[in-house]
């Protein structure tokens, strides 16, 4: 297995940061002691992975998981403009999951006026109303996105940490709330349950405005494993991204990308 040597593999990706947003999510503890205790989730899109300057995520797409895999309550929910924050309360022992996600197609087609225009919405209202059939429709672009976090109130458990078996999503062959500086991590990049190799994956640490943008860049291997050496405790943003065609529009692309907040805590 080729090991992602984290500082050896450092690339600059300026231009690429400057054309989209990044969508985050992000706990305010990842492990917590005690009968119970409440973490804080803030979420948005911004320049750079955790910053708070440019949108909110609507709170329609949030959602929150005891270590069972039932639904709570997400308190004192803010949808702000620039971020969306929600408390949990962690009553069980064991670990949970926090989640948001985005899904749509989107095309071009001409107004009224002859001038280029786009439509977005959800697949199902794609499917449901079939949009500006009399028109020329073009640059058709299909985005599944799933954007997630954890966080464990005592021993950690693997009910939520499960990857789904459709779409893109991560096996957590090292427990999500077990990073630690110093030490490796290994996660497997699926698709539809089955490992993806060769899946390009970007890492970030918090504070990307404070330095120069240092998004790194990897690959997983033919197994479709990511071997990670983490090089300091903080905050770091993965995301992975593959291309498949899209099923609702011929020749169309449907890109689906993973997104996780990871907290690397030190030894």
């Amino acid at each position: 297995m080729q090991r992602q040597y984290i500082a050896a593999l450092c690339t600059l990706l300026l231009a690429e940061a400057a054309l989209a947003h990044n969508v985050w999510i992000r706990p305010s503890s990842t492990q917590l002691s005690g009968d119970k205790d409440y973490v804080t989730i803030d979420g948005g899109g911004a320049d750079f992975p955790f910053d708070i300057n440019h949108r909110g995520r609507p709170a329609d797409g949030l959602h929150a998981y005891d270590p069972s895999g039932k639904e709570i309550e997400k308190e004192n929910l803010m949808v702000g403009k620039l971020r969306t924050s929600y408390d949990a309360l962690l009553n069980q022992h064991g670990t949970y999951r926090f989640t948001d996600g985005i899904e749509y197609i989107q095309f071009n087609y001409p107004d009224d006026k002859g001038e280029s225009a786009r439509w977005r919405g959800s697949p199902e209202k794609y499917k449901k109303e079939n949009p500006m059939a009399d028109k020329k429709r073009e640059k058709y672009r299909q985005l599944s996105m799933k954007i997630e976090a954890f966080a464990t109130l005592g021993e950690p458990t693997d009910t939520v940490v499960k990857p789904d078996a459709k779409g893109l999503d991560f096996e957590y062959l090292t427990h999500p709330n077990e990073l630690y500086a110093g030490e490796t991590a290994t996660f497997r990049v699926l698709y539809d349950g089955k490992p993806l190799p060769d899946a390009r994956v970007r890492l970030a640490k918090d504070g990307l405005r404070y330095r120069t943008h240092d998004f790194i860049e990897m690959k997983s291997d033919k197994d479709g494993k990511l071997t990670i050496d983490w090089p300091s405790p903080g905050m770091y943003w993965i995301a992975a991204e593959h291309e498949v065609p899209s099923e609702l529009a011929k020749d169309a692309p449907h890109v689906q990308k993973y997104v996780a907040g990871l907290e690397v805590l030190p030894l």
